[in-house]
C-alpha cells in the first residue's frame, strides 16, 4: 500500500519520515485516509492500492457511518516519490485488543485471532 500526502518542504518533515511508528488516525470508508495531528504537521493522505477484505481480515471494522474504521494508528513509511510513500508498518489500535498489525515489512500482516471461536 501506499500513501499520498503532502508534507511540508522542511527539515522537521524530512526527519519525521525517518521514524519510525509515527502517530496518526485511520479513517477508512469509501476511501482510506491517514491524516497526522499536531505536534507533527498537519496533514491528510490518500492510501493507494489497499482491499477492503484483506484489511477487514486484520481489522474489524467498528460501527456503520462515513467511516468504518476510525482508528488511532502507527505508521511507518519508506519515501518512493515526492509525496508517495510506501507504507512498511502500519497498526490500529483498538481499546479490547490493543495494537493490532496490520502491514508489516510492507505486505499485509498475519491475521490475529481477535474473537473467540464459540
Amino acid at each position: 500500500m501506499r500513501l499520498k500526502i503532502e508534507l511540508p518542504r522542511n527539515l522537521l518533515a524530512q526527519q519525521l519520515v525517518r521514524q519510525s511508528d509515527i502517530p496518526c488516525v485511520c479513517r477508512i470508508g469509501r476511501t482510506f485516509e491517514i491524516r497526522l495531528d499536531a505536534p507533527l504537521p498537519p496533514a491528510v493522505g490518500t492510501v493507494e492500492d489497499w482491499d477492503r477484505d484483506a484489511l477487514e481480515e486484520r481489522a474489524p471494522a467498528g460501527a456503520g457511518g462515513e467511516w468504518t474504521h476510525h482508528r488511532n494508528g502507527r505508521i511507518t513509511l519508506r519515501p518512493v516519490a515526492e509525496g508517495v510513500y510506501e507504507i512498511e508498518h502500519l497498526a490500529l489500535f483498538y481499546e479490547g485488543f490493543g495494537w493490532v498489525p496490520v502491514i508489516v515489512d510492507s505486505v499485509d500482516a498475519q491475521p490475529m485471532q481477535l474473537w473467540d471461536e464459540e
